[in-house]
């Protein structure tokens, strides 16, 4: 049952342990949930975090990974069996520069993505601008699958 006394010293005690040093907690915490790693990623993927899109029309699929603060000769994209992996060198920090606070994490990444049959591989093409890779992929129109019509009963 719900004591009144027992909620009341409970609240006390919380209140007594923020009390003078609330500025080091929250920056614990702060430093926990957003130093060199996306706040919510897991513990595998802390370090590999770099957010992707992927946007496809009739003629093509374009990946864009959003990197800022790289240099175009930091990216190296590979195709191995059916495979796209995009891998990027740790950046460079300037020398003489500590981050008080660091949300863009600037290690180096992997991300990798399995293809479809319907791609002509021999020519795609890759670049860097404004801190965003774009990866395009033409489609190839002899592998595309045939439209089917399907009878509604």
């Amino acid at each position: 049952m719900f004591r009144k006394n027992a909620y009341h010293s409970v609240n006390q005690d919380l209140g007594r342990d923020c009390r003078g040093d609330f500025r080091r907690k929250f920056e614990k915490i702060q430093h926990h949930l957003f130093n060199d790693s996306a706040p919510f990623a897991s513990k595998d993927d802390q370090k590999a975090y770099i957010p992707v899109n992927i946007a496809e029309n009739d003629e093509f699929y374009q990946i864009q990974v959003f990197a800022a603060g790289r240099k175009k000769d930091q990216f190296q994209v590979n195709i191995t069996e059916q495979v796209l992996t995009i891998t990027c060198k740790e950046a460079e920090i300037e020398p003489g520069l500590n981050y008080v606070y660091q949300e863009q994490h600037l290690g180096a990444f992997k991300r990798a993505f399995r293809l479809q049959d319907d791609l002509r591989l021999e020519n795609v093409h890759a670049s860097y601008e404004e801190g965003i890779l774009t990866v395009i992929l033409k489609k190839d129109p002899d592998k595309m699958p045939a439209g089917q019509e399907v009878l509604v009963s």
